[in-house]
């Protein structure tokens, strides 16, 4: 009578402390630690990047227009109306199409629809224009040096044609995950033909492929092994040596004829023996030679739900991915969303879960914006005949993302600066998702006010103290938290070798001096209204004032690309650009914490960010900031 050798379980476990323990054991050993190739852009769809992409090239290259119609010069079309028409001669347009560059010497573009021919070859207009009124301008979507990816991000079709419009050819990537599948059991065939009784189709190994291949790794079937140790253990010290994680199907459970978990055992370490599921329950989980070996269940019912609730979490892990869900939900609108009356509007939107509650906020909007389409993450459908989704409207957001991210993202809302990008891809790596919008200081500080945001970024100066921040949170908040960034250096950006010999303030109002001004509610805009006030210079006597970006790296493109002269920026985006800055203040950039989230374990996260070695060591390489006293804490107001 043949002994019945079996094993007992080692120790069934429940699942989710099986699969904790098995990813701790492969984190220590160094399992998920990045291995890295250089790829073209072409070939890298749903590849994973392993580091931070910026862009070589703005993105459109040059001002063009936006409609077919007319060119022309914006100051030409002031005195227009519907009462009296503006009569423009042949001297004053040109006729362009959609895509065509400005011409020279034009700034804004009239549509076809909206302009009168007359006879003798000049035409006539209802209305004027502002500047770069239907111009797609340099930089509109995305400037040079601008960071369009973060570390780990996977790349979707989008992303690619992004990278490519932006002058990016190569990527550094996650090398693809190789995996070995070996079915077992002298009972399994191939599937072809019919099989005897007793014997088994062997289907297994084509589901677990796709499953893999599906999430990105690179799969070899091996072909079927009997029940012989000798053959499974040569098999498996054979094939180690050329992928990354190998899969056995069968042989895992406590049979006599189960030889894969012997195995596994005396040539390796198995972590876990039997988890506490059905369907799945004989699995084991090994290490073997600093590599995870897993044996599947021989049912196919029973594969699957390891694959998903076992192997899926390793793959995504190496990946540093989250496990992908897809899903609807509810959130609020954190701005007034305009849509055309008109027309169904898909309006692509950030989100983050801020005090329990999901907020949405619009991104970039455009039939040729791009990178709004690689940062959303759902979007809203504006039925046909709703003008406006009002502030604090609760809306449906299909997503795009798993919501396990959405429920991770730390919402930034406020003003600009460039260390935000590299402080956003030190916490990618360091798993925290942060997503930020530019609004201006003000906006932020209504956005903390409102709960609309985890944090803002703000730099208000205060005319009667002459100090920055404290006196305007004071006056609009009853309690705040604020959190010490930077000492960054404000100035005048010009152009390389200072052409026009702009050297204070008072150049701006020359008139052959074009100025780039930053949007309303910025706090670079309350500086500047102020030292225009106070050396009793008239804003309008600026040649562009009314001209606005919104963000430092923009007015310094605008610079860079001869639309204009000078505009105020910090001192880095000069050094980017590689223009000339003349120095004008030493300003305070902070971060203003919704008090509620400080209790949050990413606060802490990201204090320990921007107090690291790396991040302050980034900053250094940046000119004109002074990091004394990042990472203070100043508490006001009501006990959080």
């Amino acid at each position: 009578m043949e002994r019945l050798d079996r094993k007992i379980y080692l120790k069934k476990m429940d699942l989710d402390q099986a699969l904790r323990l098995y990813l701790t054991r492969l984190k220590k050993i160094g399992f998920f630690e990045p291995k890295t190739e250089r790829i073209g852009v072409g070939e890298a769809l749903d590849r994973v990047l392993a580091a931070a992409v910026f862009a070589r090239r703005s993105v459109p290259h040059y001002s063009a227009a936006a409609v077919d119609g007319i060119a022309v010069r914006s100051v030409d079309t002031t005195q227009a109306s519907k009462r009296n028409p503006r009569r423009l001669t042949e001297n004053q347009f040109l006729f362009v199409n959609t895509g065509q560059p400005l011409p020279g010497g034009f700034d804004a573009v009239i549509m076809m629809e909206d302009v009168h021919l007359l006879g003798d070859g000049s035409v006539e207009i209802l209305d004027p224009v502002p500047p770069f009124h239907n111009v797609r301008t340099i930089g509109e979507d995305v400037i040079e040096h601008d960071m369009l990816f973060t570390k780990f991000h996977r790349l979707a079709p989008q992303d690619l044609s992004l990278l490519l419009a932006a002058g990016v050819f190569e990527v550094e990537v996650i090398r693809k995950i190789d995996c070995a599948v070996v079915p077992t059991g002298d009972e399994i065939v191939e599937p072809a033909g019919e099989p005897k009784d007793g014997f088994i189709p062997e289907t297994n190994s084509t589901l677990v492929k796709a499953f893999l291949e599906k999430l990105g790794a690179n799969v070899k079937v091996y072909g079927t092994l009997g029940d012989d140790p000798v053959r499974i253990e040569s098999t498996l010290r054979r094939i180690l040596i050329d992928h990354d994680l190998v899969l056995f199907i069968g042989g895992s459970s406590a049979g006599s004829r189960d030889f894969v978990y012997r195995v596994l055992e005396n040539v390796g370490e198995v972590i876990v023996h039997g988890l506490s599921i059905r369907p799945g329950k004989p699995t084991v989980l090994a290490l073997v030679e600093n590599k995870p070996v897993i044996g599947l269940p021989g049912f196919p019912a029973s594969c699957y739900t390891v694959l998903e609730r076992i192997v899926k979490p390793i793959v995504q892990e190496w990946y540093h991915q989250p496990v992908e869900t897809k899903d609807y939900i509810e959130a609020e609108s954190a701005t007034r969303i305009f849509s055309s009356v008109g027309d169904e509007e898909f309006v692509r939107v950030a989100l983050a879960k801020v005090k329990e509650r999901y907020l949405c906020v619009p991104l970039k909007r455009g039939a040729a914006t791009m990178s709004s389409l690689t940062r959303m993450d759902g979007t809203i459908v504006v039925p046909k005949g709703q003008e406006v989704v009002e502030e604090g409207e609760r809306i449906a957001i299909q997503l795009e993302v798993p919501k396990s991210q959405i429920d991770g993202t730390v919402l930034f809302i406020g003003s600009n600066d460039p260390l935000i990008d590299l402080m956003t891809n030190l916490l990618a790596e360091r798993g925290v998702r942060l997503s930020a919008v530019s609004v201006g200081s003000l906006g932020g500080v209504r956005a903390i006010a409102r709960s609309f945001a985890h944090l803002a970024g703000i730099h208000l100066f205060d005319p009667e103290s002459e100090t920055y921040n404290l006196p305007y949170l004071r006056r609009m908040l009853k309690r705040f938290v604020l959190v010490k960034f930077a000492r960054r250096l404000q100035g005048i950006v010009v152009q390389k070798g200072n052409p026009k010999s702009i050297r204070t303030l008072y150049d701006l109002a020359r008139k052959d001096v074009r100025f780039v001004n930053r949007q309303k509610a910025s706090g670079t805009r309350i500086l500047l209204d102020h030292y225009l006030s106070k050396l009793g210079i008239d804003h309008h006597e600026i040649n562009g004032y009314d001209s606005e970006e919104i963000t430092h790296i923009a007015v310094a493109l605008k610079i860079k690309k001869n639309q204009a002269d000078a505009g105020l920026a910090v001192a880095h985006v000069a050094q980017l650009m590689d223009l000339d800055f003349v120095p004008l203040c030493w300003e305070e950039y902070d971060l203003l914490i919704l008090p509620e989230f400080v209790e949050d374990e990413r606060f802490q996260i990201i204090i320990d960010t921007i107090k690291s070695k790396e991040f302050r060591n980034l900053v250094l390489r940046c000119a004109g900031y002074d990091i004394s006293d990042m990472g203070k804490i100043v508490v006001e107001g009501e006990p959080v």
